[in-house]
């Protein structure tokens, strides 16, 4: 294969890359910041049950430092917009398995589709897929950071180790399916859901390893890597595209092919795996946290101003003649404006205790179509003072900054988000034995964050003094939304973390760490 052919491979398959920049290094090994797309920021939490099986607490929490620019503050960004803002999915984690154990895991997964019932098969690929995608991503990832290491002996060992263990991975996956694929076509026992979940499995894991590859492969061009290296992902990645296509399993990517053909091959790619996820999502319910104490105390309250204007009207309001009737009118009159004032501010008087011992949502999980629960909590999201930061997250908050002079020309609002999540193993143990944790992915919709922001790129003139002349230039503005945040586990208290988010008007353009070069 020429180097031009190389290179046209590599474009043709990249059209399904996550355009989204991961840094799980930086960040807790149960926990992954990621661009999802344009506006949307998405955190990965992971909650695994504690291995004595005791019931488990896990808290998050997060403190956003907001530019003053974006104009957010509690009068203006409510409670409601917030959590319209903020939701939160919840799934089983994948189990963990190694690529090279994918094909002991295949006969496995072959006995066990023949003494299944029929959605329980199904149920099983599908979960076995997810695991196989995630032994393909953990693999590909290791690559990328040996060669952020600069550690190119490890990537070349690395690289053809992955191709060839993915190559025999998916080959056992194959024989598994194959057998289901050509029996739901004959006479025997047809079962054609089956045969097609086989047959999606197959496709999807052809697709995941092929964008796996080129995004080695992309890696190494990017680093500067030899050119062997990239010919062997690139070649491994077109192998699959050719399987594919002598299959007729779904859309193939070409170099003549149109805008169309190449939405086709992105809805299909997704729509694969959210097929092949489908088996992990749970059922989470969300309620306001306060709504009942709420409705008791202002009810409470409007006892309360009642009594007052109850008492008013009777020791004042009696009159003992009738020319004294005006007089008593008025005093009710003011009885009752002096009842309804009292009423409203018992209510503001209540709401802020119930807003600081209460929690705003209360949330539980479940498995789809079984009463049990697996796990519950509780949230709080609002808007805080400076002065109210905790001593630490101020500390971890200032030695983030880029210099003093960002830290003293940069006034902030803080938003702080913060939940408890209460595993129940018990549940766990009885409904899904073979899942080990819960992972909830958040989602924050940063749109309303970006309103007031000015444009993204200005056109500007400036002084070259090497040149000793002006020259105009695109200006682009970005603005640092930084993250103090930790996630904990039992009554372990773990050090803070820090994440810089760099937004501009036109969404989300990298996730990092905050010592993260601007680009």
């Amino acid at each position: 294969m020429t180097d031009h052919e190389l290179d046209e491979s590599i474009q043709r398959s990249s059209v399904t890359a996550d355009p989204g920049s991961v840094f799980p290094v930086v960040a807790p090994a149960n926990l992954v910041w990621e661009r999802h797309d344009r506006t949307h920021l998405e955190i990965a939490l992971q909650y695994p049950v504690s291995v004595d099986g005791t019931p488990g607490d896990h808290g998050w929490e997060a403190y956003y430092f907001l530019p003053e620019t974006f104009r957010l503050d509690a009068s203006n960004y409510s409670k409601r917009k917030l959590f319209s803002d903020l939701r939160s999915y919840v799934r089983f984690s994948v189990p963990r398995l190694e690529l090279d154990a994918v094909a002991g895991e295949a006969v496995t997964l072959a006995e066990r589709l023949l003494a299944e019932p029929l959605d329980a098969g199904i149920d099983d690929l599908k979960l076995f897929a997810s695991r196989v995608r995630r032994a393909i991503g953990e693999e590909a990832q290791e690559i990328a950071r040996a060669v952020t290491a600069d550690a190119w002996d490890d990537v070349h060992a690395l690289v053809h180790a992955f191709v060839a263990s993915g190559n025999g991975a998916l080959a056992a996956v194959r024989d598994v399916v194959s057998r289901w694929k050509l029996r739901g076509l004959s006479l025997q026992q047809a079962d054609p859901e089956l045969a097609k979940a086989a047959a999606w499995v197959d496709e999807h894991l052809s697709r995941v390893f092929e964008l796996a590859l080129v995004e080695v492969a992309a890696t190494i061009e990017s680093a500067g890597g030899p050119d062997e290296l990239r010919g062997v992902t690139a070649e491994a990645a077109v192998a699959e595209a050719r399987y594919r296509r002598d299959r007729r399993a779904g859309p193939v990517s070409s170099l003549d092919g149109s805008v169309h053909d190449l939405e086709r091959i992105e809805r299909r790619h997704h729509s694969l795996k959210r097929y092949t996820s489908s088996v992990l999502w749970l059922d989470v319910e969300v309620r306001d946290g306060y709504t009942g104490a709420q409705h008791a105390f202002h009810a409470l309250a409007a006892g309360i101003a009642m009594a007052f204007a109850v008492v008013v009207a009777v020791t004042w309001g009696q009159p003992g003649m009738t020319s004294r009737l005006g007089l008593g009118a008025a005093v009710i009159v003011l009885a009752y404006m002096g009842k309804d004032r009292l009423k409203a501010m018992l209510q503001n008087v209540f709401d802020s205790l119930i807003a600081k011992h209460l929690p705003d949502r209360r949330w539980t999980v479940r498995s789809p179509g079984s009463p049990a629960v697996l796990a519950d909590g509780t949230e709080r999201a609002g808007f805080i003072d400076r002065a109210d930061l905790p001593e630490d997250v101020e500390t971890a908050r200032s030695v983030s900054y880029r210099d003093r002079l960002e830290e003293l020309a940069g006034p902030e609002s803080v938003l702080h988000h913060s939940k408890t999540v209460h595993l129940r193993p018990d549940a766990m143990a009885t409904s899904a034995p073979g899942f080990q944790s819960l992972t909830e992915v958040m989602r924050i919709d940063v749109s309303r964050w970006l309103v007031h922001t000015d444009d993204a790129k200005r056109t500007v003139t400036l002084a070259d003094p090497e040149a000793g002349e002006l020259f105009r230039s695109k200006l682009p503005r970005a603005y640092d939304v930084t993250v103090v945040y930790r996630l904990t586990s039992g009554t372990a208290a773990p050090p803070w973390n820090v994440a810089r988010i760099v937004v501009s008007r036109n969404g989300i353009r990298r996730v990092g760490p905050p010592n993260a070069a601007r680009q």
